[in-house]
């Protein structure tokens, strides 16, 4: 490791055992896990609101106004799959949210901790946020204003999968609505008459309410596509090769010290062969739980609350643990 980062991690390191001799960690910790509780009730309500918004718009006044140029028959294939996308991601949203992350105690040698006064088993984490252990912990989010671990993390996974599918498809279908509502000064919502909008008086005399949302919903998916179809890609990865996300920034550290300690640093790379990979089939099918009979079509691609399946310690994939739900 190069002789600046050796330093700045014993930096960092002296600096928090000043702080917690001294209480400040607490103080500061305790302030900040606070804050991000509050911060995290008001993003919940903000992705209701921006569902409502995005959903509202596509349908009183997108799809609609496509009508230009689109036919009948293939905005309702349109529609049918919006009001799809749109169930799924306000269920998968929801139990993420609402589902909380198990954990399960270990036995007397496994890891403690100190937090919770109590073993932990493999592949638990602690959270200073939601002040406990969680199972499988991948991460703490703001959006959902908990832990994504075991028990919602497909859940979690299905809402952000959802969700970049949705915005690829109102970019794709609404882009002559976009175009015009920004670049022609003659032809919009308003100025066109529309057999298939029921709401078109009414939107129409709020001013340029019509405009407003059209421009804001097109940026908002954009924005989105960028951000969560990134975060769902990432997650397609880790998944397939049996990662958490706190499972693959241990093995990025499981690799330096393995340089540090034992081999010395040459900057090259060494593989790192996770114990949980069961290869790429077996990963998806315990992420996805489709075990005991579940299929596919009837438990992926519609919203079902099934259990997770996690590998024993062991990695035996002839040996699986399911978590029941509580």
């Amino acid at each position: 490791m190069p002789c600046q980062d050796r330093c700045a991690l014993g930096c960092i390191d002296r600096l928090e055992d000043w702080l917690y001799q001294r209480g400040y960690c607490k103080l500061i910790f305790g302030f900040l896990n606070r804050f991000m509780k509050q911060l995290g009730n008001a993003l919940v309500f903000a992705v209701y609101i921006l569902t409502a918004v995005i959903t509202f718009t596509s349908y009183a006044i997108l799809l609609p106004y496509e009508q230009k140029y689109q036919s009948p028959w293939i905005l309702s294939i349109y529609a049918a799959v919006g009001f799809y996308f749109c169930i799924s991601i306000v269920y998968h949203y929801t139990m993420a949210r609402t589902l909380p992350p198990i954990s399960n105690h270990g036995k007397e040698g496994d890891k403690w901790c100190s937090k919770c006064a109590n073993w932990k088993c493999p592949r638990t984490h602690h959270c200073s946020v939601c002040q406990k252990c969680v199972l499988g912990m991948d991460h703490h989010c703001i959006w959902v204003n908990q832990c994504v671990g075991t028990h919602n993390h497909r859940h979690f996974f299905m809402f952000i999968f959802f969700l970049s599918f949705t915005t690829i498809m109102i970019a794709w279908v609404g882009f002559n609505t976009i175009y015009d509502h920004v670049f022609e000064t003659e032809y919009f919502y308003c100025t066109t008459t529309l057999d298939y909008a029921p709401l078109q008086t009414w939107i129409c005399d709020q001013g340029e309410l019509a405009r407003n949302l059209i421009i804001f919903v097109y940026l908002l998916c954009a924005l989105l596509i960028l951000l969560v179809g990134g975060l769902t890609l990432w997650n397609v990865y880790l998944i397939t090769k049996g990662f958490t996300y706190v499972d693959y920034l241990l093995s990025q550290l499981k690799m330096v010290r393995y340089f540090v300690e034992e081999k010395g640093w040459d900057g090259r790379t060494i593989g790192y062969r996770n114990p949980y990979d069961l290869g790429w089939r077996e990963n998806w099918r315990n992420f996805l739980g489709l075990r005991r009979n579940r299929t596919f079509w009837r438990h992926v691609l519609l919203p079902s609350g099934h259990p997770p399946i996690i590998i024993d310690e062991k990695g035996d994939p002839e040996s699986v643990l399911v978590v029941e739900q509580v």
